[in-house]
């Protein structure tokens, strides 16, 4: 009895002291990272200044970083996650040119550079081929919220960025597999290489029979119930269950994490499972920083200051030339190559993750593992200045080209195949989403000011102009579009823009949102290929919704709607729309 009572005082110690150190992380995040943000330092520098102050090299508040650490582990879980729910297969296949071609070669090329580099200077093979790995990813957050903010993200070189950086976090999931065989039985590198593409490939495999035969049905059940704890519950029960899956594998919790997201990236249910996970994501992702910046040993990394100062340079320097390279290679133009090169040059938040896991495979050194985490933090804080001197380095070749260009051309100049979206209201909006969701390129035209400033600063490609002007429309692109959209609910402007744009480009495709039965025939006379009238949709999609309710949603359903439409179409009165509109 007294041995039973003592084991459970020791562990109610055990688990007062973490709770403790909990307690310590929040309160000093809480403390520290709103100060530094209002500084302009980003959320993630911040979170690794708190682990510094408070870890055992720092104030020593908490003595053992490893009683807190469980809670970071969870953090970086949700982090690849989430990366995984914004990379449906859908997306990938549409962007697949500038995906895996040219950041498949940003991450083969940079990694061979850094790899090649470091063997040269005395490392082993296995050592430099994971550190190329580690030092030829770039940070997405970083980077993602400095287009953002900037208002930059639709811009060309912010979408060749973000088509980098989705590439970069594919290759995430090879290296997770890689690095722990690199530390195992001194199998060759070809022979670990083979058996990680390898296992990520029957990942793949199973993500694609899982979503089709497993996760679909299973959700489909669970949103009918209407049961938001239980929709809730059944995301993180498929994150954390193939998170377990992968680690008894012998992969690591991280890599099923990564794939199940992918997973349920392609269902319907992607918005609001990534809105359940946001607030544990944001947290837990914090508490991981924080547990990075409690093993930093400061001291050290003085020691060696002249290396860390090297190795940064050196990360930078290489990654920008390879970049420019690159983009020579695939034709993009000088300053979208440069712009995108100093972009891309600093080190990735997930080398944090990958050089702990590299260290605990015995494939780093500590030492090693504290000076290259250095190294990412410092060209992490240099990204806001990289990112000016390559809008410099822009302007300065376009001056000497003598480009002038104004801003939708300028950032649409290379665009081909997208669509053209006039009017950005509802209808509009609701359009650009759908394009998004599904990867396809598209402009989006409008003449309200507050609602394009909006637009861009949420990174969205949207311009003020008028679709209904020849030179908005060839800045935009038009003669390269696949389709242009007109969603204005201004009848008599949408015919304007219906005409310019058929004499624009002839052959172009043109889908318009109509008035009426009437405004849908005046605009196909003038060549639009399909007209939408608002009154006979919003009619059909609420009486589908309707029968629905009754029980009466019959498998010929669709049949008796598309008729209805036909005969609508057939016999509704040419009213005249400015009879409409006064009537109204």
């Amino acid at each position: 009895m007294a041995i039973h009572l003592a084991a459970a005082s020791g562990r109610s110690a055990l688990h007062s002291a973490a709770i403790t150190d909990v307690l310590i992380i929040l309160l000093a995040a809480i403390a520290v990272v709103p100060v530094l943000h209002r500084l302009g330092v980003s959320s993630i520098l911040g979170y690794l200044a708190v682990g510094i102050v408070i870890g055992p090299f720092g104030l020593a508040a908490i003595a053992d970083p490893e009683e807190a650490a469980w809670l970071a582990e969870f953090g970086i879980v949700f982090m690849l996650f989430a990366i995984g729910l914004e990379l449906p297969l859908e997306r990938l296949k549409t962007m697949r040119y500038y995906v895996f071609g040219l950041g498949g070669a940003q991450v083969v090329a940079t990694a061979l550079s850094i790899g090649l580099l470091g063997y040269l200077l005395g490392l082993d093979p296995e050592t430099a081929v994971i550190l190329g790995g580690i030092l030829a990813l770039s940070s997405t957050a970083a980077v993602l919220k400095l287009l953002v903010d900037r208002g930059e993200a639709a811009a060309r070189f912010g979408r060749i960025a973000v088509a980098v950086l989705l590439l970069q976090d594919l290759a995430v999931v090879p290296m997770l597999a890689l690095i722990p065989l690199m530390g195992g039985d001194g199998r060759s590198i070809w022979l670990t290489l083979g058996m990680a593409l390898l296992k990520a490939a029957i990942a793949l495999a199973i993500i694609v029979l899982a979503g089709r035969f497993l996760v679909r049905p299973l959700f489909r059940q669970i949103a009918a119930t209407g049961n938001a704890e239980l929709f809730t519950a059944a995301g993180l029960f498929i994150l954390l269950g193939l998170g377990w899956v992968t680690e008894a594998a012998g992969m690591s919790m991280s890599l099923g994490a990564f794939l199940a997201g992918m997973l349920l990236a392609s269902t319907p249910y992607r918005h609001q499972i990534e809105a359940d996970i946001q607030p544990f994501r944001g947290l837990l992702l914090g508490l991981f920083f924080v547990s990075v910046g409690m093993g930093f040993d400061l001291a050290a990394v003085a020691r060696s200051a002249g290396l860390v100062f090297g190795l940064t340079l050196g990360l930078v320097l290489v990654k920008a030339a390879v970049m420019v390279a690159i983009g020579y290679a695939f034709r993009l133009k000088a300053e979208t190559s440069w712009r995108t090169a100093l972009l891309l040059a600093q080190g990735s938040e997930f080398g944090f993750i990958l050089t702990l896991l590299a260290t605990g495979s015995g494939v780093l050194t500590p030492d090693l593992k504290n000076q290259v985490n250095a190294a990412i933090v410092i060209s992490i804080a240099l990204t806001p200045l990289l990112a000016a001197l390559g809008g410099r380095i822009s302007i300065a070749i376009r001056d000497r080209h003598g480009r002038r260009l104004s801003s939708i051309a300028a950032e649409s100049e290379e665009l081909a195949q997208h669509v053209l979206v006039a009017g950005y209201g509802r209808v509009g909006q609701a359009v650009c989403r759908l394009l998004d969701d599904i990867g396809l390129s598209y402009v989006a035209l409008d003449l309200d000011v507050q609602r394009v400033m909006t637009a861009r600063a949420r990174g969205f490609p949207v311009y003020f102009g008028d679709a209904a002007r020849l030179d908005v429309l060839r800045a935009a692109g038009i003669d390269r579009a696949a389709l242009a959209v007109l969603a204005i609910d201004n009848p008599a402007k949408a015919e304007r823009m219906a005409e310019a744009l058929r004499a624009a480009v002839p052959t172009l495709t043109i889908v318009a949102r109509a008035w009426d039965s009437g405004h849908a025939r005046r605009l196909a006379e003038i060549g639009v290929a399909e007209a939408v009238p608002e009154d006979v949709e919003v009619g059909l999609a609420m009486g589908r919704r309707m029968l629905d309710r009754l029980g009466r949603g019959d498998s010929d359903l669709a049949a008796r709607i598309a008729q209805f439409r036909v005969a609508h179409e057939a016999f509704s009165e040419p009213t005249r729309i400015g009879e409409r509109i006064s009537k109204d």
